[in-house]
């Protein structure tokens, strides 16, 4: 059996390469090998990428974020219950998805994960007509949001125009016109070295 920081370097060499298939069997043998650790947590939720997006098997896919979202890592369990709650969604299991979803979004300590799900939640809703619970659940996006931004507003870096810019997409639906323009005012001034091409052309061409 190899050793974790054996399997780990073999990784990082196999991502620098972009070899996608030997990236997979060794991220197999470190949740396989190692399960009680955090990099396990990780491959695992890497796992059910790849099957979602490489192998597209929604199934095997799932089940990969399931295992990882049950240890509990709070980054990586976060992010594979999210992806699990837009699986089931994709799946037609909405009720379950949106079970998943609140126990990541609604949260005392918002992240990227919490306002990712709480986005997919007003999906649900509103592809179900539940105009009430969408509005409620936008309402907590917009408060978690504006957290995020105040406490990424020392570094200035991308992660706070992205933060400004999901901000201002939230106020468009929401109907505050003016202040979405306040927020991409705002991410505009950091500029494309910042934000980077992609982001820097969505902020300045606004809604």
């Amino acid at each position: 059996m190899a050793a974790l920081d054996e399997l780990l370097k073999q990784l990082a060499e196999q991502e620098t390469a972009g070899d996608t298939e030997g990236m997979w069997k060794t991220r197999e043998s470190i949740f396989g090998q190692y399960p009680d650790t955090e990099e396990a947590v990780e491959a695992q939720y890497k796992a059910g990428l790849h099957c979602l997006f490489h192998i597209r098997d929604m199934e095997r896919a799932v089940e990969h974020f399931q295992t990882a979202a049950k240890k509990k890592h709070p980054y990586w369990s976060l992010a594979a219950r999210t992806s699990l709650g837009i699986c089931l969604f994709h799946q037609g299991r909405g009720q379950k998805a949106l079970f998943e979803l609140r126990r990541v979004g609604f949260t005392e300590t918002p992240n990227d994960h919490s306002v990712t799900a709480l986005a997919f939640m007003e999906t649900i809703h509103g592809v179900d007509g539940q105009m009430d619970e969408l509005g409620r659940v936008r309402t907590e996006r917009i408060k978690q949001l504006r957290v995020l931004i105040e406490q990424s507003r020392a570094n200035k870096d991308q992660s706070l125009g992205q933060h400004l810019f999901s901000l201002a997409t939230a106020l468009v639906d929401d109907g505050d016109l003016a202040s979405a323009q306040d927020c991409l005012n705002e991410a505009k001034q950091l500029g494309p070295d910042v934000l980077g091409a992609e982001l820097y052309s969505a902020v300045v061409n606004g809604f």
